[in-house]
């Protein structure tokens, strides 16, 4: 079957869907064979006599300029463009019917000869790996390696900004760019990710009782002022407080003092009337300060207070400097405790990240020095430089300088990594000795990082990483075994998540809205078990190594209960979902399946028109172009509906000679699933007419039903494995594929055939390609 018009690497094109074409040609398949065809003379003319009206500088219809193609290395770097120009030209889409049209003659010697240039494609020649935008963790990426790293149970995000969509995935290093909000939003995660995970004192959080100056008794010397208490002579303010527990406490008095003579006005902390500490308030009125202390204090009530102890007055000194009264003034005092110590049991996050003892009795610096190097090599995915480390290391020496502990420095740092580029995008440096070369393979850290974000969405494992340090990774047996470890472990979830959640656009599913009056039976659990449905096959189909053609023809899928009921399948109950076969019935892969029949449905109706669309870019990698402007819409008042099925109103409709092309294509595949509703259920009829659900294909083919059109894509199964392997190709590498990935496609397609289509091969071909495997440098790659 021939429906692949190859819209596979670039803009969606065609040749002259408007074309007003020029009479004539100039290029006879009897006077130029394909093989003395020259790009000047002839397949230059044949374009401009029958293109060139519309796909020139100045008209760029479907954004396509002829002109600029000049030679015939043109057909090799833009690989994607001529596949398609030859594609309308074989199946005769383009020029339409009512244009001037090549004879059948040069349309074959100009089909023959393009065809002949794209076979002769020479991978020996072609040494391009391609080059990887530095790439952000994504939101998932972010979330799974936080949850990796830090072992905190939590999505901290869920609150950052949506990522950007590049060739139909979220994980592109070109659109995954850093905004000045998400900045933000990283400081603020990192604070929260910290505290959680990393037990630290913190004084402050303990339960805290205030006095204001005016509310405590006082002990000669003054009186209150507004909320304040003025010490005009030596004496103490105090309050009673009932102590809860034995602990340590902070006692925090905010002060301030009217300075006079020689020395600042001095306070004295007092428990029980008796003298703890002295500090010197040199705070003035305008600028009132914070003095505390910190002391242990048993359960019970006791007399917390301070004392003004060095009075001062002297109005008529002989030094004018020396004049003065001196008092002290309390506007505030505090009592915060008890504080928590080190706790019996510190978090299980805390002990595998702090694996040392910081404390003064063993060798704090030796310990710290370990602690960053073991957590800023986990965190940038490859070792730790001991610049780095000391740097760190520096910033946690002035958190203890100015008063912290080291528990306190720790998170400081730990937050100081977590907002690091080297953490936060994954960077493949140049290596020094390998500045001048274009290319170069991969260690085997970035080897390792590239193999976890693609099938875990997140940081290497304990064991990547220690196959990693040893060199072993890139040996094809470890990382063949690596890979089939990786696909058979649970995080391997976030394939079918990520991947497979974008591949089959199942994510849309959260904003389907069938129309209650319609679908009165949708709801929330029957969405939900349409998404769990295509997950668990999709799962099955890595955990069991199935065929890759299973998506288009597997007769087994998972249902609970509900789903069960929605598909008339009986012997199913409970919330449990469990294998079922789908022997003897209409439903066969993924394209019978609820999830995707729902989101390639309009809300009251199915519409042949987004299935077909779907199926072209999904299964076959051939979108059609946009519709062009000012379409109208398919009528949809009761007048309309009571005329017919859904298929005869698409007929009146597609008559439009600017709609028809592009239709030819979809809506066939799109009518051979007429038979399911816009949710998903099996029908006969539609608004009481019989459902037509038969087509005939561009290429001739025909069918009647679901289960024919399915046998018919099966058999492009050639076309199918290259949509897929090139979709995840992308996924993997993070970018949009280019001409020069040809052969890797080429290659990982063959093997796919080679093994029946097998699902790990993909994996396993995939990780061998050249684009996996090696970069090509750029000057502004220097470490």
């Amino acid at each position: 079957m021939s429906l692949r018009p190859v819209y596979q690497f670039g803009i969606v094109i065609v040749c002259g869907m408007y074309c007003v074409a020029n009479c004539g040609g100039t290029l006879r398949a009897e006077d130029a064979p394909e093989a003395q065809i020259d790009f000047q003379k002839d397949v230059q003319p044949f374009f401009n006599d029958y293109c060139g009206a519309c796909h020139n500088p100045d008209d760029q219809i479907a954004g396509l300029d002829l002109e600029q193609y000049q030679s015939v290395e043109s057909v090799t770097t833009e690989r994607g463009t001529w596949q398609k120009i030859l594609h309308v030209l074989n199946t005769k889409e383009m020029p339409p019917e009512d244009e001037a049209q090549p004879s059948e003659e040069q349309r074959k010697a100009i089909t023959q000869w393009i065809d002949l240039e794209l076979k002769s494609f020479d991978c020996t020649k072609i040494d391009n790996p391609g080059r990887v935008t530095i790439r952000r963790l994504n939101r998932v990426e972010y979330n799974n390696t936080i949850r990796d790293l830090m072992g905190v149970d939590f999505q901290p995000a869920d609150d950052f900004p949506s990522d950007d969509v590049g060739y139909g995935f979220d994980n592109i290093g070109d659109v995954l760019s850093m905004s000045p909000l998400l900045m933000e939003k990283y400081l603020s995660a990192a604070e929260k990710i910290v505290e959680t995970a990393l037990w630290a004192e913190d004084p402050y959080k303990a339960p805290r009782k205030s006095f204001e100056g005016a509310e405590m008794q006082q002990d000669r010397g003054g009186r209150a002022i507004g909320k304040f208490r003025s010490l005009a002579s030596m004496g103490e303010v105090f309050t009673e407080h009932e102590f809860a527990a034995d602990g340590e406490y902070l006692v925090i008095c905010e002060a301030y003092g009217k300075q006079a003579g020689p020395d600042p006005a001095k306070m004295e902390f007092r428990i029980d009337g008796k003298a703890v500490e002295t500090v010197n308030v040199t705070a003035v009125s305008e600028s009132p300060g914070y003095y505390e202390i910190r002391l242990p204090i048993t359960a019970g009530k006791h007399r917390v207070g301070v004392a003004f102890i060095n009075d001062y007055y002297q109005p008529k000194h002989e030094d004018p400097k020396l004049r003065g009264d001196r008092n002290l003034y309390i506007c505030n005092l505090a009592i915060q405790g008890p504080i928590e110590t080190t706790p019996q049991e510190l978090p299980e996050t805390h002990k595998r990240l702090v694996f040392c003892d910081l404390s003064e009795g063993e060798d704090p610096l030796k310990c710290a020095h370990a602690i960053l190097d073991q957590f800023i090599s986990r965190a940038f995915r490859r070792p730790a430089t001991e610049d780095e480390i000391k740097n760190f290391m520096r910033l946690g020496y002035k958190i203890i300088e100015d008063g912290g502990t080291s528990e306190q420095a720790l998170r400081v740092v730990f937050k100081a990594i977590l907002i690091s580029p080297q953490f936060l995008f994954r960077i493949e440096f140049n290596e020094a000795s390998e500045k001048d070369e274009q290319d170069r393979v991969l260690n085997d850290y970035e080897l390792a990082s590239r193999l976890s974000y693609w099938l875990w969405s997140s940081m290497p494992d304990d064991e990547l990483f220690e196959q990693a340090g040893k060199g072993e990774l890139s040996k094809p047996l470890v990382l063949e075994a690596q890979i089939r470890r990786m696909l058979a472990d649970p995080k391997s979830s976030a394939l079918v998540e990520n991947f497979a959640g974008q591949w089959l656009q199942l994510r849309s599913l959260t904003e389907a809205a069938p129309n209650k009056d319609v679908f009165s039976e949708f709801d929330d659990d029957l969405r939900l078990a349409m998404r769990r449905e295509t997950e668990m096959f999709f799962a099955a189909a890595i955990r069991e190594n199935l065929s890759i053609l299973d998506f288009l023809d597997g007769k087994f899928t998972y249902v609970n209960e509900r789903l069960a009921k929605h598909y008339g399948l009986e012997g199913v109950s409970g919330p449990e979902f469990r294998r079922v076969s789908l022997e003897g019935t209409q439903r066969a892969g993924v394209l019978t399946q609820a999830s995707i029949l729902t989101i390639t449905s309009d809300p009251t109706r199915t519409s042949p028109v987004k299935r077909g669309k779907w199926i072209l870019d999904n299964i076959l990698a051939s979108p059609p172009l946009p519709p062009p402007p000012d379409v109208p819409l398919l009528s949809e008042d009761a007048d309309a509906v009571a005329s017919g099925t859904l298929r005869q109103r698409f007929e009146i409709h597609r008559s439009n000679p600017a709609c028809i092309s592009c239709h030819e294509k979809m809506d066939p595949l799109g009518f051979g699933f007429e038979n399911f509703d816009a949710i998903g259920r099996w029908r006969t009829k539609d608004s009481g007419f019989d459902v037509d659900a038969s087509g005939t294909l561009p290429d001739g083919q025909t069918f009647n039903g679901p289960a024919e059109l399915l046998t018919i894509l099966k058999a492009s199964r050639g076309e199918f494995s290259r949509c897929l392997t090139e979709k995840m190709l992308t996924y993997a590498l993070g970018r949009g594929l280019e001409y020069y990935d040809k052969c890797a496609v080429d290659s990982i397609c063959e093997a796919l055939a080679k093994d029946d289509y097998k699902f790990t091969t993909m994996f396993l071909e995939i990780a061998k390609s050249d684009p996996f495997r090696n970069r090509r440098n750029s000057p502004g790659d220097k470490k």
